[in-house]
């Protein structure tokens, strides 16, 4: 009746769950006090949506290249590559590549370097040799001299347009600041600031949070008015991160283009108004811009965002003190090592989504050959896998364990590889003999996946889950708790989806009397406890499974 007494359990075809489709990045205005925060709320990945750009960002050539079509895109020097880039002692002739990859359907880009003598750095992390990791929008790639950027065309919204004002202006002075010099002791109360700045870098799991942080540090630790964390994305486009004061209104940034540009180099600079000639109504000039100071925060060699300040009219008090400047100079220093950290955990966490794919691809592989097997229960360890992931939510298990129950139900009738076909499609009554060799399948599974060190963890859950709560279950009769939790839930979910498919040798039972049996059997064959959690499971997505499996079947 249930699958521990049935004379076969079932095998498994591939569902595509495409789930909720990924929608362009979106901008927010969220205010905290006085103080703006911009932030960008997407799903991660590539959509249709997204027209990506590589953009020299710095560098003695510009560069602009759409990210499109099928070929690789090779970069090195020599005319031969897609992007070509002038000799020099830090470009090797083969230097990088990047490739397009689909998944479900969408188009995604990784880079991978190609053996250079000096590397390829993302976000100020060199790639590791031979290892393929995917481009995000707003990533720095840096091949010395040159530094990249990956900017999202259609992401229009998040940017502001900025003015040069570079010829609009007469009598003014933008000075870069010697970093060199020792500069005034910071007050108390400054270090104090970068200390809470530290705290809170030390907590945020996001720029913008850190955004947020370094413009209320900023503000509260100077004399200055107007506060904005920013970086430029090509062209006359900066994405604003976070605010205070006057510089932005309405979503449109009010800097000085000239500051920021000299900004870009990697050095702070700084701007007094002296004598103005020309009243024309840009940038310094429109917003009557008094002084200004511009910070780059710096990861590597490259500038990932700039601490803007300024007075404006009626905001001056004189000229520009060491004091502000040195304090803005500890506080970039500070936000660059805590983005330096944040950068290097989202590249291994992109590194480790590689490995996953590769694993999930391998399990695909196997979950197929189970397929080709037995074709009767098409589906099925998708099912289970997908009933088993439920039951482990609704047990509040922790996001880690929850994948790893996932995964066992893809794999638990791997072991079905090792039956001869002859019987795991045999229509009539098994013999004793059969069925022993089908009985043998979770030791087949073990002993197969052992080899796999990723999925040394699902193991006892593969071995273990057709035992049965009082024991009579297989291949160790192990009883009560004593079964492996993983076991324990695969357990209840192949028994569930055994009678709610059709074999060969029988009809389905109506939904009603599945979960009757369930209830009836809590505390012979299943857990009792994880029996009753599992008939809290909304089934709607596992009858549109049924469905797909049942028409895949058929072509």
């Amino acid at each position: 009746m249930l699958a521990s007494k049935s004379r076969r359990s079932g095998s498994n075809g591939v569902f595509s769950e495409r789930g909720s489709v990924a929608k362009t990045s979106l901008s927010s205005n969220t205010t905290f006090g006085d103080c703006t925060q911009f932030s960008r709320y997407s799903i991660q990945g590539m959509t249709e949506h997204q027209k990506l750009v590589l953009e020299t960002l710095h560098g003695p050539v510009f560069h602009s290249l759409m990210l499109d079509g099928d070929a690789p895109i090779t970069i090195g020097r020599g005319a031969e590559h897609t992007l070509a880039l002038p000799s020099g002692a830090t470009v090797s002739r083969n230097h990088a590549v990047i490739v397009k990859h689909t998944s479900d359907g969408d188009p995604i880009w990784k880079i991978q370097d190609s053996g250079s003598r000096h590397g390829t750095f993302i976000n100020g992390i060199k790639l590791k040799d031979s290892k393929p990791i995917r481009l995000h929008p707003g990533d720095l790639i840096t091949i010395e001299p040159f530094t990249f950027q990956i900017i999202d065309r259609n992401a229009g919204n998040l940017y502001s347009e900025t003015f040069d004002d570079a010829k609009s202006v007469r009598g003014t002075s933008i000075l870069r600041i010697d970093r060199t010099q020792s500069g005034v002791k910071l007050a108390q109360e400054r270090l104090q600031g970068l200390l809470e700045c530290s705290r809170i870098f030390h907590a945020s799991e996001s720029e913008t949070d850190m955004a947020l942080a370094i413009a209320t540090a900023a503000s509260a630790g100077t004399l200055f008015r107007n506060v904005a964390i920013l970086r430029a994305v090509g062209g006359d486009r900066v994405e604003i991160l976070a605010t205070k004061g006057r510089v932005a209104s309405d979503g449109s940034l009010n800097i000085s283009r000239s500051l920021l540009d000299a900004a870009m180099e990697g050095e702070p600079v700084r701007f007094q108004k002296t004598e103005v000639i020309e009243q024309e109504a840009q940038s310094i000039m429109q917003y009557n811009i008094e002084e200004a100071l511009c910070v780059p925060i710096m990861i590597g060699k490259s500038v990932a965002g700039c601490i803007y300040l300024d007075n404006r009219e009626g905001q001056a008090r004189g000229e520009t003190a060491d004091e502000d400047i040195e304090y803005c100079t500890g506080l970039a220093e500070i936000a660059s090592l805590a983005m330096s950290n944040l950068k290097r955990a989202d590249i291994e966490r992109r590194y480790t989504e590689e490995r996953h794919g590769f694993l999930l691809g391998t399990v695909s592989a196997l979950v197929n050959a189970i397929d080709a097997k037995d074709t009767y229960t098409c589906g099925h360890s998708e099912r289970v896998a997908w009933l088993s992931k439920e039951l482990a939510q609704i047990m509040e298990l922790d996001s880690t364990t929850i994948e790893q129950v996932h995964i066992c139900g893809l794999v638990h009738d791997i072991g079905k590889i090792g039956i001869p076909e002859a019987i795991l499609r045999k229509p009539g009554r098994l013999t004793d003999e059969e069925f022993n060799q089908i009985r043998a399948h979770p030791v087949i599974g073990e002993n197969i996946l052992r080899e796999v060190h990723q999925l040394h963890s699902v193991l006892p859950g593969v071995r273990s889950h057709h035992e049965r709560w009082d024991g009579g279950g297989y291949p160790d009769g192990t009883k009560g708790e004593e079964t492996p939790l993983f076991g324990r839930i695969l357990g209840i979910a192949d028994a569930f989806d055994a009678m709610c498919s059709s074999r060969s040798y029988r009809e389905k039972m109506s939904r009603s009397e599945v979960l009757e049996e369930i209830t009836a059997c809590a505390g012979s064959q299943f857990d009792p406890e994880l029996a009753e959690l599992f008939l809290k499971i909304n089934f709607i997505h596992y009858d549109v499974m049924i469905d797909f499996h049942i028409s895949q079947a058929s072509i």
